[in-house]
């Protein structure tokens, strides 16, 4: 993030490489989504396979974000989460 502007709600970011954490447009502010718990056990069902061996580094991810900022992510991918070994093409053709 380069800068902010509250007063607009924006803010001006750089390209950039791996790791990241990108994409807060499909995310909670404060409180975790009020999905049926079965709508959640599947969406959990369907990013564990999007990530497969790296899915307990993204709920780690994804923990630190909620507790820490109050962020809860609605729709992780390698498109928005990358790793430093990860190739650009190959996280964002996923």
């Amino acid at each position: 993030m380069i800068d902010f502007d509250e007063a607009l709600r924006v803010i001006e970011m750089s390209i950039v490489r791996p790791p990241y954490i990108l994409d807060f447009a499909k995310a909670c502010l404060d409180a975790p989504p009020d999905f049926p718990e079965e709508v959640m056990a599947e969406r959990w069902e369907h990013w564990a396979d999007l990530f497969e061996e790296r899915w307990p580094h993204v709920i780690t991810i994804m923990g630190w974000l909620e507790r820490r900022h109050g962020v809860y992510l609605l729709d992780p991918s390698p498109r928005n989460i990358a790793f430093p070994d990860d190739e650009p093409s190959a996280a964002a053709d996923e």
